[in-house]
C-alpha cells in the first residue's frame, strides 16, 4: 500500500500551524504589554475564518492546533483550549455549509455569537482556577466584557489576514 500525500495538503496544514503559533504567540508575549487586564481572544475569530475558507475538519484541526499551543503558552492549570476551539471550528465549518454562507457580514455574526454566547464561559471557568476569589460582577466588567468587545474589534483583521490568502490560492487553482 502506497501512501501519497498532496503538496497542496501539506502547505495548507503547515500555512495554519505557523499562523497559529504567531497569534498564540502575539497573544501571550505581545498583548499582554498592550492590554494588561483583559486580552483579545485572537484564535477564535481565526478559526471562524479558516470555517469560512477551508472545511470543517480543516478549522477543527486548526483549532486544535491553536488551542495547543495556546495551553502550552500558559494557562490556569485546565486545558480546555484544544477542546474548545476544536469544536468552534467544526461547529461553525457545519453552519457555515447549511445556513450563512461565506462572507464579512456572516464572519462578523459567528464571532459576535461564539464571543458573546460561548468564551465568557470559558474564560471564567479558566479564572475560577487562577482567581478563585473573584466575584462574577468583577470578572464581567474587568475581564469578560473588555475580552468580548476587543475580540469583536479585532477580528476584521484576522478575516483579512486568513481568508484573503486562501482567495488568492483559490483564483490560481481555478486558472490552472
Amino acid at each position: 500500500m502506497r501512501l501519497t500525500v498532496r503538496s497542496s495538503a501539506v502547505l495548507r496544514v503547515l500555512r495554519y500551524f505557523v499562523l497559529s503559533f504567531f497569534l498564540v504567540m502575539l497573544q501571550t508575549v505581545v498583548l499582554p504589554r498592550v492590554f494588561p487586564r483583559a486580552l483579545p481572544d485572537l484564535m477564535l475569530p481565526a478559526v471562524i475564518a479558516a470555517a469560512m475558507g477551508e472545511d470543517e475538519r480543516i478549522a477543527a484541526l486548526f483549532g486544535a492546533f491553536g488551542g495547543f499551543f495556546l495551553d502550552a503558552a500558559g494557562t490556569a492549570g485546565l486545558s480546555l483550549s484544544p477542546l474548545y476551539y476544536m469544536l468552534i471550528g467544526y461547529v461553525c465549518g457545519v453552519l457555515i455549509r447549511f445556513w450563512l454562507r461565506r462572507n464579512f457580514l456572516s464572519f462578523m455574526i459567528y464571532v459576535s455569537a461564539a464571543t458573546i454566547l460561548t468564551r465568557p464561559v470559558v474564560t471564567y471557568v479558566l479564572l475560577q482556577f487562577s482567581q478563585p476569589d473573584m466575584p462574577l460582577n468583577r470578572a464581567v466588567s474587568d475581564i469578560l466584557l473588555p475580552e468580548a468587545l476587543l475580540t469583536v474589534l479585532a477580528a476584521p483583521l484576522l478575516y483579512l489576514a486568513v481568508l484573503l490568502p486562501l482567495r488568492s490560492a483559490m483564483r490560481r487553482s481555478m486558472k490552472n
